[in-house]
């Protein structure tokens, strides 16, 4: 360690323990050449003087996190676990790496983490370290493989898959029996999706036979899975132009037909109301595939949600069968501390049968609706097979994910993070709108568009 490290060491661990005055934090750092950002974390008081060397773990998460899932902050009160909410403006991992670069943290976990987005460069700037060293023995083999897989960088799990979101299809039971379909069954392949989808839309029983998000990582991608899951190249970018693609890219093109539209409309990841959001919630589709808990959360709203249905997404015969999913994960902060403390916690939050009844049913008494998100440790899956708990009546849905995981695949982390969808996705929307005539040659130029960028950030040709 350097000699501007030590003293760099030595300052943060004066100021956690109150040793020094808010004023003296500043003017040491600032000779330091510490950041704006690393000075005002320090210089808090409500961190100043709180937080000694032995001090409790701190956990950050989101504030939607703590909104939905209450047991954050529950099971952190009864295992001594401060839990801290990120600040919701201008909030990103780059103050991490900044906290990193300068040998502290002030935190010791961080449960925001996708990792198809931010798993490769927190590992690549050592911002975050590997939980293989603190998991109790058997853990890591009782979570889903295909989890273990997605968190997994250089041989190493340095994500801990929390909430899991895996796309689905749902339906409206009121408006598929009215166009006299079966309420009950789910569409098994494409083909009877699009089938009823066309037959819920003529019966004129509600405004669009089915509604989606244009997302790649929300609809292209998914569907791609069920076709084949080996669509990856080897720096991780999805291949735009493969058969399974174009296959996918054909069905949504069916789709259109029957949706609504501005379904193609641009929208932000952090956009307050998208388009599929509002139709659902307002009733005005009868199918709808996406993540579990977006027809689950949405279906709230209805005069009668449990008209909500859900099942896997469905597939052609003799494919793949496979969806899209993804964990909101735990990484350990490599300055942060008490690690086994905080594997203790993840595991301890992964198995609480209160998480997951909050989960699955809410909570009326705390203001909590159902978002659906569901174990990934098979463990816990076992005792309900054997012993369903009662928050699962009725909920044939949880079993329908559960079993999907068997076939999911996770997207590829890349250098490209989401950038790889923003510049692909103005190409393949041209066939769905009509501009471009063919899917292949729409998927093409996605993909060009994709390797141009790599080699624009990296500097060197894709794969």
């Amino acid at each position: 360690m350097s000699e501007k490290q030590q003293q760099i060491k030595q300052l943060w661990q004066d100021a956690l323990t109150g040793k020094i005055s808010r004023r003296d934090v500043l003017v040491r750092g600032s000779a330091l050449g510490l950041s704006g950002m690393a000075l005002a974390a320090l210089s808090q008081e409500t961190i100043r003087g709180t937080l000694a060397q032995d001090r409790d773990p701190i956990l950050n998460c989101y504030d939607w996190q703590l909104r939905l899932h209450p047991m954050f902050s529950i099971l952190g009160e009864e295992m001594g676990i401060i839990i801290e909410e990120a600040p919701s403006v201008d909030f990103s991992f780059d103050r991490f790496i900044t906290e990193k670069n300068e040998g502290i943290s002030t935190w010791d976990a961080y449960t925001g983490v996708t990792p198809f987005l931010e798993m490769k460069p927190l590992a690549d700037t050592e911002t975050i370290e590997p939980w293989d060293p603190y998991l109790p023995e058997g853990v890591k083999e009782d979570i889903f493989p295909s989890a273990v897989e997605e968190g997994t960088y250089n041989g190493s799990m340095y994500v801990w898959p929390l909430l899991l979101d895996i796309i689905v299809q749902g339906w409206h039971a009121g408006f598929v029996e009215a166009a006299g379909l079966d309420p009950n069954v789910a569409p098994a392949t494409w083909d009877e999706y699009i089938a009823n989808v066309k037959t819920v839309h003529e019966a004129g029983v509600t405004t669009y036979g089915v509604i989606f998000d244009n997302r790649d990582w929300r609809s292209l991608i998914p569907i791609t899975h069920s076709f084949d899951t080996d669509v990856y190249n080897p720096d991780g970018l999805f291949i735009y132009n493969s058969d399974a693609a174009v296959n996918a890219l054909e069905v949504m093109k069916e789709l259109m037909q029957y949706t609504a539209p501005d379904v193609l409309a641009a929208s932000s990841v952090d956009a307050a109301v998208l388009v599929d959001q509002a139709v659902w919630s307002s009733e005005q589709a009868g199918y709808y595939f996406k993540y579990q808990n977006a027809p689950l959360t949405y279906s709230s709203t209805w005069q009668d949600p449990s008209q909500l249905r859900m099942d896997k997404l469905p597939s052609q015969p003799d494919t793949a069968g496979g969806t899209v999913f993804w964990n909101t994960g735990a990484v350990l902060l490599t300055h942060g501390s008490n690690k086994e403390k905080m594997a203790e916690y993840m595991l301890n939050f992964s198995k609480d049968i209160r998480v997951w009844e909050n989960s699955v049913v809410g909570n009326e008494d705390e203001g909590t609706t159902p978002v659906g998100q569901l174990p990934i440790i098979q463990s816990v899956w076992t005792e309900w097979d054997a012993n369903p708990p009662a928050f699962l009546e009725g909920a044939d849905w949880a079993f329908a994910v559960r079993d999907s995981m068997a076939n999911a695949r996770a997207i590829q982390p890349t250098a490209l993070a989401i950038s790889q969808f923003d510049v692909a996705r103005p190409e393949w929307h041209k066939y769905l709108s009509g501009e471009e005539a063919d899917a292949r040659t729409a998927l093409t130029k996605a993909y060009d568009a994709v390797r141009a960028e790599f080699e624009r950030q990296t500097g060197s040709p894709a794969k």
